[in-house]
């Protein structure tokens, strides 16, 4: 598995009317756990997919009216229930009570603050463990995971050979994990 860099300098922007680029962070960013509430509701992975689809849709369309001073996933959240909502009329499905409906927005809002925290600690402690790295390990780790290079691009960008290449990120992920363990122990 080759991890990508991730642009952490949009993390905290709000998109701007047509910032088509903004959109797409906040897309990326918040798609997974909108899928994971729209198959709450729905029940059925397709529709779920179906109806977080069109409310991207509806997002984009009405970013100039979002209130920036709002939580960009709970008016997202808002506008996957509106949307399953239309589904539900439309197909005379099941419907839940006002009741369950608040339950499964908050047990998901919850879930995704949860996630986000343990994320954030997640990736401190990794960047830690990279840190605590001999840099020959360092450097075949960036190349392949960061720059998303295979062992023979490794190989020929460090100067060493393929079987130095497998060894180094076998160690590498040997004392990362070590590392990691006992970082999130203490946690």
């Amino acid at each position: 598995m080759h991890l990508a860099p991730i642009d952490n300098s949009r993390i905290d922007e709000t998109p701007t009317p047509g910032d088509a680029e903004g959109f797409a962070v906040l897309v990326e960013r918040h798609h997974r756990d909108l899928l994971v509430y729209a198959s709450a509701l729905t029940r059925d992975p397709v529709t779920a997919r179906d109806i977080v689809q069109e409310a991207f849709i509806v997002a984009y369309q009405k970013i100039g009216v979002f209130d920036v001073t709002r939580d960009f996933a709970t008016w997202m959240r808002g506008i996957v229930r509106n949307k399953w909502r239309e589904w539900l009329r439309k197909n005379r499905r099941y419907d839940l009570s006002e009741n369950e409906i608040a339950r499964i927005d908050a047990d998901i809002a919850a879930w995704q603050t949860s996630r986000q925290r343990e994320e954030n600690t997640m990736f401190e402690a990794l960047e830690q463990c990279i840190g605590k790295l001999p840099e020959t390990l360092v450097e075949t780790v960036r190349c392949y995971y960061f720059e998303g290079l295979n062992g023979d691009e490794v190989s020929a960008k460090l100067h060493i050979s393929a079987a130095a290449v497998r060894k180094r990120l076998e160690r590498a992920r040997i004392l990362l994990r070590q590392c990691l363990d006992r970082q999130l122990e203490e946690i």
